[in-house]
């Protein structure tokens, strides 16, 4: 099944659970993009959020790899990262495929230390 953005919203603020079952059950680039960030900038529960966003630092598609970065600086934003997210960050600043999202991270290894 496909979902918007808005519907991904609402989703979000009326049962988190279910946009994480939705994530964690779709393949569809669109639906892990808009996901990942919708999931980040609207619910608060780190146990929620966190595993989807280390999962998703791994994906295969830079598109979800960017997405899930956006997202880590949208639920980190007025704290500190754990330290899984951080090394994540660090292997992607050496190693990812991507010379965008290399620089990407490396510029949110520097906000966040």
């Amino acid at each position: 099944m496909n979902y918007s953005s808005a519907q991904l919203k609402v989703i979000a603020k009326n049962n988190p659970e279910d946009l994480v079952k939705i994530i964690n059950n779709s393949s569809n680039i669109t639906i892990l993009t808009f996901g990942i960030e919708v999931l980040s900038a609207e619910v608060e529960n780190e146990d929620l959020v966190l595993p989807v966003l280390k999962r998703l630092l791994k994906h295969i598609h830079a598109l979800v790899r960017e997405s899930s970065m956006l997202g880590i600086s949208s639920f980190y934003l007025d704290k500190k990262p754990p330290i899984e997210i951080l090394e994540r960050l660090k292997v992607i600043s050496n190693t990812d495929p991507s010379p965008v999202l290399k620089e990407y991270a490396k510029d949110l290894l520097k906000d966040f230390c």
